[in-house]
Parts: C-alpha cells; sequence; structure tokens
C-alpha cells in the first residue's frame, strides 16, 4: 500500500551506507538498487530508484556521502568516512547531546561484554602511552 512505511527511520540511509561501505569502487543510484536487488528476498521491497537518489541527497548533505557527477546522468556516491570513523562520530555527537558525560560513559560502559571491555581497556592504555 502506498504510503506505508516499510522500513523504521533511518535504516534506509544505514542500508545505503552498508553498500557504500561494501564497494571499493564509487556506486551510482541504479548500482545500489541493484545491491538491494540482488540481496533482496521474498516480501523484501527494493527501494525505487527516487527514493534512493532523496535518501542519497540527504546523506551528501549530513555530509555522509560524496557525489561524483562525470556530467548530469552520470553521478556516483562514495561514503566519506570508513564505517568505524562512522560510528567513532555518532557515539562522540552523542556525548554531545547528554548533559552528564560521565553517567552516559558509566551506562554505556555497562551495556559492554567482556570482550568490548578489554578492547576498550588496551585502547585507553594504548591511548595514555
Amino acid at each position: 500500500m502506498p504510503g506505508t512505511r516499510t522500513r523504521e527511520r533511518g535504516e534506509l540511509e544505514t542500508q545505503i551506507m552498508r553498500v557504500l561501505w561494501n564497494s571499493e569502487t564509487p556506486m551510482s543510484a541504479k548500482d545500489i538498487q541493484a545491491q538491494f536487488d540482488a540481496a533482496a528476498s521474498d516480501g523484501d521491497r527494493v527501494p525505487a530508484y527516487t527514493t534512493l537518489v532523496t535518501v542519497l541527497g540527504r546523506l551528501e548533505k549530513k555530509g555522509t556521502v560524496q557525489r561524483e557527477a562525470a556530467s548530469p546522468r552520470k553521478v556516483r556516491y562514495t561514503a566519506t568516512r570508513s564505517q568505524e570513523e562512522q560510528a567513532s562520530s555518532t557515539m562522540l555527537e552523542a556525548l554531545d547531546r547528554v548533559t552528564d558525560r560521565e553517567v552516559a560513559l558509566m551506562q554505556f560502559a555497562g551495556n559492554l561484554d567482556q570482550d568490548d571491555l578489554d578492547l576498550l581497556r588496551r585502547a585507553l592504555d594504548g591511548a595514555r602511552a
């Protein structure tokens, strides 16, 4: 049914970014759409080309993707940073939005499993060195 949301808010942006992160070369909206089509299973809806172009435009405004246009019909997109750099940036932005960073960091650390805690300890030890 038209107008019915089939994904959670922001989910399509995340899926597009995963496609771009997994690509070694810039991709057009049609290339991205083909990746959705290849990964689709029964009942999955492949986003319309116009939807992908709209979302890619939003991602470009956010600075998450870079648009490369050889001509008006040959537009390709690349991620501006790696998935890991994006995750780091997202975590820092979340910390900037809270009033008590200590509580937020303690809550975050309390939700990590032992392997992640060990990684975090190594990262902190390396930052101190």
